[in-house]
């Protein structure tokens, strides 16, 4: 209270610091991609060790076409194996290539079980309009085609 009314007496106004307001200063986006046209390797797997790689490519489109028709990448290592439940862990990266807005860089431990068809991955950076982006992506593999529902926050870029 002495502090507020020493700042006022001195002209400076008292109010919170810049960093509480930023939260509040953001927009969302929603990306409904679908996912096809798949060029993969290291599938079917042969082993499923720890240190076997694996990933592929193809192609995403969105309905609406605002983000044009791109590319997605992945690539897999395994990490560790879990005979029970049949499952095994693996630390994954990928990117989205939309070419009218930019890329989208992904990450994640993700951990499959048999007979799932789903994980999430976070999104750790990006290029265009997804550049100060942060979000996650869902992917469910089945039923085909895979779809991917990527869910983004924008920070508004402050004039420099």
């Amino acid at each position: 209270m002495v502090a507020s009314a020493a700042l006022a007496v001195m002209g400076v106004p008292a109010t919170a610091s810049p960093g509480t307001a930023a939260t509040k200063d953001v927009s969302e986006e929603k990306l409904n991609l679908t996912f096809t046209g798949t060029a993969m390797y290291g599938y079917p797997f042969k082993s499923k060790k720890p240190g076997d790689e694996f990933g592929g490519s193809g192609k995403v489109s969105e309905k609406n076409g605002r983000v044009g028709d791109g590319k997605f990448s992945y690539y897999c290592k395994i990490t560790a194996i879990n005979a029970t439940p049949n499952a095994y862990t693996n630390i994954c990266h990928a990117a989205l290539d939309l070419p009218k807005k930019g890329q989208i860089a992904l990450e994640s431990l993700v951990t499959q079980r048999a007979g799932t068809s789903g994980f999430q991955m976070a999104v750790t950076g990006g290029t265009g309009d997804y550049e100060l982006a942060r979000g996650h992506a869902d992917f469910t593999e089945t039923p085909r085609p895979a779809k991917i529902v990527v869910s983004l926050v924008h920070p508004t870029k402050t004039p420099t």
